[in-house]
């Protein structure tokens, strides 16, 4: 169904198990960046918007690629919000793909974060 949101250039959707650890964190994330507005020539980090990935801020212990980690997970958020980005055209500023593909995104759709080193970002 149309929402007619005002400013809404492009949408993504990914399904997850909700009974999953990594749920948490992904529904972490979704509620940092949810609600967003930039302004024009505005830059986003995604990294920055979801804050760092310890207990303090919320974030459990869940599966990521190879390993277990304070918010795992979270590269579906991310993931989703590039394939969207995707659809509306809008370039990333930065963005890395994973190492290995994912099963929720299509390759190529998908946008790894590692705090510190890998982010997604756009103006």
């Amino acid at each position: 169904p149309q929402d007619n949101k005002q400013g809404l250039i492009g949408t993504y959707t990914t399904r997850y198990d909700i009974t999953l650890p990594r749920a948490v964190n992904i529904e972490i994330a979704v509620q940092r960046i949810n609600g967003i507005v930039l302004q024009p020539r505005e830059g986003f980090s995604f990294s920055n918007a979801i804050l760092s990935r310890t207990p303090q801020n919320g974030y459990v212990m869940a599966p990521a690629i190879g390993r277990y980690e304070y918010g795992g997970g979270i590269c579906q958020v991310s993931s989703t919000l590039y394939a969207a980005m995707c659809h509306a055209l809008l370039p990333a500023t930065e963005r890395h793909p994973h190492s290995s593909n994912v099963s929720y995104l299509p390759t190529g759709l998908d946008a790894t974060i590692s705090e510190g080193y890998k982010d997604l970002k756009f103006i």
